[in-house]
């Protein structure tokens, strides 16, 4: 089953990262584990960030749920796919913001086809599903960590 197949199937956070874990590993041959998704309320022009050197991922809450209320759920999948792939990205060295986002509409036009959602994304940004407002709705909150991302990393503990 190739990677839009099973993304459309995906169910959860995690699941949609391992397809990003895949699809970034075989495109540029690189991968690493160990990282944890948290979400947040941040302003709507900031879709998520990696703090250098850590091992999160903060997602925007205040875009998820937005996304979630003006699309389907294919294009929700397809906005986390993005999204996750990206600070992933930065997740492996890749700092610089241009080289990035070029990477991953790369990866998402190979491994997803020009006229996925997740690629057209890539290509144009977020704004070209949802609108986007980049004053700050609300305060941003304690960060909600999401359970179980990622289960593929190795137990020390027998």
């Amino acid at each position: 089953m190739d990677i839009s197949k099973k993304l459309e199937k995906s169910e959860g956070f995690g699941e949609i990262f391992s397809l990003v874990k895949k699809s970034v590993d075989d495109v540029i041959q690189r991968r690493r584990d160990g990282l944890m998704l948290a979400l947040q309320y941040l302003p709507e022009n900031i879709g998520a960030y990696y703090g250098l050197g850590s091992n999160f991922i903060v997602m925007n809450k205040s875009l998820l749920e937005k996304v979630a209320a003006y699309q389907d759920k294919s294009t929700l999948k397809s906005y986390i796919y993005y999204i996750l792939m990206h600070e992933y990205l930065h997740s492996l060295g890749f700092l610089n913001e241009a080289l990035v986002h070029e990477l991953s509409y790369k990866i998402c036009k190979q491994i997803l086809g020009e006229e996925h959602a997740s690629t057209q994304i890539a290509r144009r940004g977020i704004a070209s599903v949802i609108p986007i407002d980049p004053r700050p709705k609300r305060q941003p909150e304690e960060i909600e960590i999401v359970e179980h991302f990622e289960t593929e990393s190795i137990s020390y503990i027998g």
